[in-house]
């Protein structure tokens, strides 16, 4: 366990430094402050958006995280830990720890500007399932679109821009793939195997109150994907070696 930590801590110091983390910092707060700019706001509704947000930008952290170690670095890492495997679920633990930290970060934003203005921003008066289902909601969001970033690697997809194209599609279906469906009803047989973020962020649309039901199932197919996502990255890794 000691190990682990040290290669988490070690993975966030390389990634502070590279200060590929500013611009989705930056944009972030960029779009909270502009979602609440104007009184009052649903809380449903606005975790719920948030929850698209961080799916993007995570997957934007996740495609430009890739280059912030050297290779000779990793390798090097890997002769020490003695595993790949457990190199790289250091890798996603780190991911996952990022997701953890925006997720805070979308949460404390819209309570702190509720405090500040007097309890003016917020419809209603916040109590636990908002934190914890949109934390969760959140979080499951973060995580399938950090390793929907990942999925196609550089050591994976050699052409650099096709993988940045299939990047963006994946993204760009999984938030707009209900939409399609909807236009074009026998994409449902093709689009299941992209990350269904749209269809569980409209599950919570002009809610007044999370189900703690819907959350948790919501959060267990987000999760999965994530998950599914993160093992074929890996094994695929360790095919291609270096």
């Amino acid at each position: 366990m000691k190990v682990i930590c040290e290669m988490i801590r070690y993975q966030y110091k390389q990634y502070m430094m590279s200060a590929k983390w500013v611009m989705p910092f930056i944009v972030l707060l960029g779009l909270l402050g502009i979602m609440y700019n104007m009184a009052p706001v649903g809380i449903v509704d606005s975790f719920s958006i948030t929850g698209i947000f961080l799916f993007v930008i995570m997957v934007w952290i996740g495609r430009t995280i890739q280059g912030v170690e050297p290779e000779v670095s990793e390798h090097v890492m890997i002769l020490r830990l003695k595993s790949d495997r457990k190199y790289y679920l250091c890798h996603i633990m780190f991911i996952m720890c990022i997701c953890a930290a925006v997720t805070g970060i979308s949460i404390v934003v819209p309570v702190f500007i509720h405090i500040r203005s007097g309890n003016a921003l917020l419809s209603r008066q916040l109590i636990w399932p908002d934190f914890v289902g949109g934390g969760l909601l959140m979080f499951a969001c973060s995580f399938t679109g950090g390793m929907a970033g990942e999925l196609f690697h550089i050591r994976i997809m050699k052409n650099r821009n096709v993988g940045i194209g299939l990047t963006f599609l994946i993204a760009l279906l999984a938030v707009c793939r209900n939409g399609v469906i909807a236009d074009f009803a026998i994409m449902k047989y093709i689009l299941w195997i992209i990350p269904p973020i749209s269809d569980v962020v409209s599950w919570f649309t002009n809610e007044s109150y999370f189900n703690m039901g819907e959350v948790m199932r919501g959060f267990i197919i987000l999760l999965i994907y994530g998950i599914v996502m993160a093992v074929m990255k890996v094994e695929l890794l360790r095919r291609v070696k270096f």
